[in-house]
């Protein structure tokens, strides 16, 4: 594999047109651990409301393995995690997350700043440490998917609600 990152994001990117394709939001997410994949998850929002991506791709890696302490692994997203779904990484203690799309209006780390909030590891029963963070990586790819959607919000340079 050339470049891993570039890899798994490609395939969160065809998971959010999935989900788009099952009648749902355009957002799609997966697990890896040492550049091997272990779970992946589409929006199912429209049936219930917590199954974002991320916290479906997250649970479905927590049954694989046998386990909620993550550590090591890393979380690829086509977009930025909601607080929601930010909470549930840090729960998870991933390692590492990597998204596409930041989310200016309900980002984990870019409003919400939840990602990276040391405070939450005085809980360190609870949640990990912050992970290492990379935003923007292949957002011109992801907003591609987006183009059609009624998800203006999305994206460095989000164009208004007209």
């Amino acid at each position: 594999m050339i470049n891993p990152d570039k890899h798994f994001m490609q395939r969160c990117i065809e998971l959010s047109q999935l989900s788009i394709d099952n009648g749902d939001a355009p957002f799609g997410s997966l697990i890896t651990k040492d550049n091997k994949l272990i779970a992946e998850g589409i929006n199912a929002a429209n049936t219930k409301v917590s199954e974002h991506a991320e916290i479906t791709a997250l649970h479905n890696a927590h049954q694989i393995m046998g386990t909620s302490d993550l550590s090591g692994y890393t979380l690829y997203t086509s977009s930025e995690p909601c607080p929601m779904c930010s909470f549930m990484i840090r729960e998870y203690k991933i390692s590492r997350v990597v998204f596409a799309l930041p989310s200016l209006y309900m980002g984990g780390y870019s409003k919400w700043k939840i990602l990276q909030d040391t405070d939450l590891t005085k809980f360190n029963l609870f949640f990990g440490k912050p992970p290492e963070v990379i935003g923007s990586f292949m957002e011109d790819e992801a907003k591609q998917v987006m183009e059609g959607t009624i998800f203006w919000m999305f994206g460095k340079d989000p164009k208004e609600n007209s």
